[in-house]
């Protein structure tokens, strides 16, 4: 747990201003489409489905994946729309970025629900709860990825 803590406080003190002002969300963006890419590489090679099974399977991912990528570029957006306004952020737009970023968190966990209420229908509990393990894991290293080039809230001067 103390390497846990160890490893946040490095991810936060590690950004610079001279990071705000070099800010380039194209970083993310390529990351976004290696890991975005890779993913389904990685759930194949963790989830072992029987024919059956990903017939069933690869077409509620396939809905699954199409519907979560607006919800990651949102994201990006706002972490842009963040990272524009951060040395003239006023409380206006910091309540509308913090209301923007909610919200994101929560279309994601309603778009989790929905895709593993249909999983359950169709597909045995064990492996609907791996792939959901997966896909929290996939996930927290894009959200990682991104937090950690952007910078905390600035001090007023």
């Amino acid at each position: 747990m103390k390497t846990l803590l160890i490893l946040f406080t490095l991810v936060i003190s590690s950004l610079s201003f001279a990071q705000i002002a070099s800010f380039d969300s194209t970083y993310i963006e390529g990351l976004k489409k290696d890991v975005g890419g890779t993913f389904k590489e990685i759930v194949k090679e963790n989830l072992k489905l029987t024919e059956d099974e990903a017939k069933i399977f690869w077409p509620l991912f396939d809905e699954y994946m199409a519907a979560r990528s607006p919800i990651f570029e949102g994201r990006v957006a706002i972490t842009e729309e963040y990272m524009m306004n951060y040395y003239a952020m006023d409380d206006a737009t910091a309540k509308d970025l913090i209301n923007k970023s909610v919200q994101s968190n929560q279309d994601l966990l309603d778009l989790r629900k929905e895709c593993l209420n249909k999983m359950f229908e169709q597909l045995p509990a064990p492996l609907v709860g791996k792939f959901f393990q997966i896909d929290n894991r996939v996930s927290a290293l894009l959200d990682l990825v991104r937090m950690s080039s952007t910078p905390l809230v600035r001090e007023k001067e």
